[in-house]
């Protein structure tokens, strides 16, 4: 672990670890930690999770802060943007979004021993006390990870009442681990894989690089179905060039399929690395152990997914 960080968390044993990385049959309840305006594949994912019923309940929405890039002008600016594309899209859905969205942090921590505090870093704080290692709150982060950082290192206690589902870097193939979710908020980054907790991963490229999707089957699979299909249609359009051939990565979904079925995302246990400044991977035989997911089945998400997306209500 990093010395920086280490002395602020509870060790948990591996044994404690893996077997609450165990992913139960029964339902469980997550949160959602989103930057859901940076780009079109949050709102699939968000769309995803709230229209799987059967298999998540999702007890809260987490706008994460995101810049670089042009749709927003500074961290700040990138929250309040996913705040209100979270609302717009509940709003469609038909689900009241009172006591279910909250604020994120307006800034990437400094470095990975200070906090940023806000509405939603406090509400997952509050919530995981409510739960506990044997049945405990699943994170699902398909953001920078300031949120579910800041609430760690402002609660350490609630290590062993989460298990966090975080997409961002790469596969640890190579040393590369620079994806955008990852080089945004290095630091909150290394607070989730130094800090020991139940860590599942959600690599981008090699892994979710694979559930693509185009304009013309989105058309053909969920056009006209409802306000929120064709929504999703029209980011997809408006984002590309539409080219003949041209596909759109839909990553995040991966974060929400690998909850949904194990066999659509299947994992296998690491030990954890660590996160070097440089934006690379480095292993040391002495780390605690994770998850990671090592493929994805793209035709079984889809399907599944197209299906969900096109039905009425959630």
């Amino acid at each position: 672990m990093n010395a920086r960080i280490t002395d602020k968390f509870p060790r948990l044993s591996d044994n404690l670890r893996l077997k609450m990385l165990e992913i139960p049959g029964e339902k469980i309840d997550i949160v959602l930690d989103t930057d859901t305006y940076t780009e079109v594949d949050d709102q699939f994912a968000l769309t995803y999770a709230l229209k799987s019923t059967e298999r998540l309940n999702v007890k809260a929405i987490y706008a994460a802060p995101f810049a670089m890039n042009e749709r927003a002008s500074d961290p700040k600016d990138g929250m309040e943007l996913s705040y209100l594309e979270i609302l717009r899209f509940l709003n469609m859905l038909g689900i009241e979004h009172e006591g279910l969205v909250f604020k994120g942090s307006d800034r990437y921590l400094q470095d990975a021993r200070r906090p940023v505090k806000s509405p939603a870093a406090m509400d997952l704080i509050e919530r995981a006390r409510h739960y506990c290692s044997e049945h405990p709150l699943y994170v699902v982060g398909i953001g920078a990870a300031t949120n579910i950082a800041s609430a760690l290192l402002l609660a350490p206690d609630i290590i062993d009442k989460i298990v966090v589902v975080w997409l961002g870097g790469n596969t640890f193939d190579d040393d590369n681990a620079n994806a955008y979710n990852l080089y945004q908020d290095v630091a909150a980054a290394q607070v989730l894989f130094d800090s020991g907790v139940p860590l599942i991963h959600v690599p981008c490229y090699n892994i979710t690089s694979h559930l693509l999707t185009s304009v013309p089957e989105l058309e053909a699979c969920i056009g006209g179905k409802n306000e929120a299909c064709d929504a999703l249609i029209e980011l997809v359009r408006e984002y590309g060039n539409n080219r003949p051939g041209w596909a759109k990565v839909v990553w995040d979904i991966g974060a929400i399929a690998c909850l949904i079925n194990e066999s659509w995302a299947p994992t296998k246990v690491v030990q954890t690395p660590h996160v070097n400044e440089q934006l690379t991977w480095s292993f040391s035989h002495n780390r605690h152990l994770m998850k990671v997911v090592f493929a994805v089945d793209r035709n079984a998400i889809f399907s599944d997914m197209y299906t969900k997306l096109q039905s009425d209500g959630v």
